[in-house]
């Protein structure tokens, strides 16, 4: 506050203790737990335990410098995914190693049909 309003130097500054609490569909209110500011604000990692509706209620209680306050949000949480299903792989489909033996064989191939002309060329001229 002196740096604010005093324009004094900027000290260690540490961050300040968030309680938070949950309000579930089921009407059901409990802390899930707190965390620590950083420059003023906060963040808090939670995994429901039941779908539905959720309240959520953030108390700061205050301190020498600051008055309590309070923020609130909601959140709504479904039941977990089912994963999406694979796709089986196709089989029968040529790989990249058949599709290389089959042009080396069709090149052998029209290697040996053009010898054979060639020669067929070459008997027919004495």
């Amino acid at each position: 506050m002196e740096h604010i309003y005093q324009q004094q130097p900027l000290g260690e500054t540490t961050g300040v203790s968030v309680t938070i609490n949950v309000l579930d569909s089921n009407g059901n209110s409990r802390p899930i737990g707190t965390t620590t500011t950083s420059d003023g604000t906060f963040g808090f990692t939670w995994t429901p335990d039941i779908p539905g509706d959720f309240k959520i209620i953030a108390n700061f209680e205050g301190s020498n410098a600051y008055y309590p306050s309070s923020a609130t949000t909601y959140v709504h949480a479904s039941d977990s995914l089912t994963p999406a299903p694979t796709a089986k792989p196709q089989s029968g489909l040529a790989t990249t190693a058949d599709l290389l033996t089959y042009m080396g064989a069709g090149v052998v191939a029209i290697i040996i049909a053009i010898a054979i002309v060639g020669l067929l060329i070459l008997r027919k001229h004495p």
